[in-house]
């Protein structure tokens, strides 16, 4: 599965939960229709975005269904997907179906990806377009106007005066720009309207960049490009972009003691006069942009009165309500195994992989499907997903899951190692644990988890377990293949990116590990690896490939290679025999 086939999952499923959301703030709106202010109906649609841009849903005790269910209903858009029964799909009689649905799959994948492509180059092209015809009919604007640009720019609230484009190809005031905001405006603005009229309109841009509605305009026309597909979503949004008018337009009227409804009424009925009813490009936000909207915008206006607290609890409780139903996750259970099926036990070591371990239950994959893969490829992609799936892990460091691959090793009569084997399945909404089990047992290796990672090891291997320690020497706290204390939470706070340790010497990985640390931390470390002298130092580590891994981790996993145990001195930690 490949990086386009990944974010195709993922933005399939965040457009399903996405319109149900849509439908749920339209039927919220059409009930509380008297209840909620212009704002919170505007408020009300930040939910949906959020769940199309955030990766992984936060977890919530009320939400509406678990990820594993949306990523579901996602695969029933693929071919075959709803007739096919989650679960390992053998080697023989399987294969061809199989590789059928993955390839319509990927087809899937690639025809979305294009149409993402073809909309956000067509969006690109007219938005230059427009603006290089606004560009060559610019005119240079006088300091009157300038001046009144700058009084409206302090009285809603912004710090930054806006640049000033004056043009003939301009119809309607709207603002534009991605890193520094520009105001458009037509030529001879303000001809035509009074001052209190002027002052509304140039207010009206204003609010705009103050409520930040420039840069979510800009997300919303990248979300419609991502998902062109949904005619739902592309409803959703042109509600989004009339209760961001409305909402704007109620910040303008709140600004004023004076009640200026029947000026600023007449200001837009000008407006619309004076622009076309082509309707304005998205990479603009303009206070005059679809004709078909002034009516029910003059109504509103007309309407308009001042929020009681009551609305706004009732506005925010609506919101909240979205936000821990539509757009959090809830817990899922991981599915039972299938009868009969070899089911390797993993017992955890300590607190810090049962914690893993419990890691490994609630991350929930939607779709694993392997086709002759090895065990690092299968690795690579269970490593990929997982980091994206771990919403539960705060620090993105520690996010996903380590694994270590332990190579087969040669036999007695010196032949070389017979390679893992390779790795076909198809699975839908499978635990992780379940996942990394499958791979264990078709490649033939043993799974067990550890502080902080997941091992790969050939079955037939033997545990490797040190003997008692004796006792420590003085002054040197007693050691073993893990160590804790402080020396510990100092060593486990350096987190090695990449630590690429095969078939080194034990000292060739002390000093990477040694010479990583001192990058990280731009010097000498608080905490260096040290080999005793009494150590032989040129044993080796055999395999071991880590990503984002504590020091102290990475080096108790070269302490268990080399039968080594490790002790902690005050500013070290040192390997030393048993």
């Amino acid at each position: 599965m490949n990086a386009i086939e990944i974010v195709f999952d993922w933005m399939l499923a965040a457009s399903l939960r996405a319109s149900a959301l849509a439908v749920a703030i339209l039927g919220i709106q059409l009930v509380l229709r008297r209840w909620l202010s212009a704002g919170w109906r505007h408020a009300l649609w930040l939910p949906m975005v959020a769940v199309l841009v955030l990766p992984a849903l936060p977890v919530g005790p009320f939400a509406w269904f678990p990820t594993n269910q949306v990523s579901e209903i996602a695969t029933l858009a693929a071919p075959g997907g709803a007739h096919e029964t989650p679960g390992l799909q053998e080697a023989s009689g399987t294969s061809s179906d199989s590789g059928t649905t993955r390839t319509n799959w990927n087809a899937l994948a690639l025809v979305w990806f294009a149409g993402t492509c073809g909309v956000l180059l067509a969006g690109v092209v007219g938005y230059r377009r427009t603006m290089d015809r606004v560009g060559r009919a610019a005119i240079k604007a006088d300091e009157c106007l300038l001046g009144s640009v700058s009084a409206a720019a302090r009285e809603a609230g912004l710090s930054r005066t806006p640049r000033v484009i004056v043009s003939t190809a301009v119809e309607s005031p709207a603002v534009t720009g991605l890193l520094r905001p520009v105001l458009l405006l037509p030529a001879g603005f303000p001809n035509g309207f009074n001052a209190t009229e002027s002052r509304l309109i140039l207010l009206h841009e204003c609010t705009h960049l103050k409520r930040f509605d420039l840069p979510l305009n800009w997300l919303t026309c990248l979300l419609q490009a991502m998902h062109w597909f949904n005619p739902l979503l592309w409803f959703a949004f042109a509600r989004m972009r009339a209760d961001r008018e409305a909402a704007c337009d109620a910040q303008v009227l709140l600004i004023d003691v004076v009640d200026r409804r029947a000026e600023y009424g007449g200001a837009l009925l000008k407006l619309q006069g004076m622009a076309s009813s082509r309707p304005m490009s998205l990479g603009f936000v303009g206070i005059f942009e679809r004709a078909s909207e002034m009516k029910s915008r003059i109504v509103r206006i007309s309407k308009f009165h001042r929020a009681s607290p009551s609305h706004h609890a009732l506005g925010g409780a609506a919101c909240m309500s979205l936000i821990l139903l539509g757009a959090t996750q809830a817990e899922v259970s991981p599915s039972p195994d299938a009868a009969g099926k070899q089911k390797p036990k993993v017992v955890p070591a300590n607190r810090a992989a049962a914690a893993l371990e419990e890691k490994l239950k609630k991350i929930v994959i939607p779709q694993a499907a392997f086709e002759g893969a090895t065990l690092e490829q299968a690795v690579d992609f269970i490593r990929l997903r997982s980091q994206q799936l771990d919403a539960g892990e705060a620090n993105p460091a520690k996010r996903g899951v380590n694994f270590v691959i332990r190579k087969p090793q040669a036999g007695a009569d010196g032949k070389a190692p017979r390679p893992y084997g390779l790795i076909t399945l198809n699975l839908k909404n499978v635990p992780l644990d379940k996942l990394i089990r499958e791979c264990a047992l078709q490649s033939g290796t043993r799974s067990k988890v550890d502080e902080y990672a997941i091992n790969f090891v050939p079955a037939d291997e033997p545990e490797i377990r040190p003997a008692v320690a004796p006792p420590a020497p003085k002054g040197i706290a007693v050691g073993s293949t893990s160590i804790t204390g402080k020396v510990a939470d100092v060593a486990n706070k350096i987190i090695i990116p990449k630590a690429d340790l095969g078939d080194l010497t034990l000292q060739e990985a002390v000093d990477y590990l040694n010479q990583q640390a001192k990058e990280i931390v731009k010097g000498e470390p608080p905490v260096l690896l040290v080999i005793d002298p009494k150590v032989d130092a040129s044993v080796r580590t055999k395999e071991l490939r880590l990503k984002n891994v504590p020091l102290g981790f990475a080096a108790s996993y070269c302490a268990v290679q080399t039968r080594l145990r490790l002790v902690a001195g005050d500013k070290e930690i040192r390997f030393m025999k048993w």
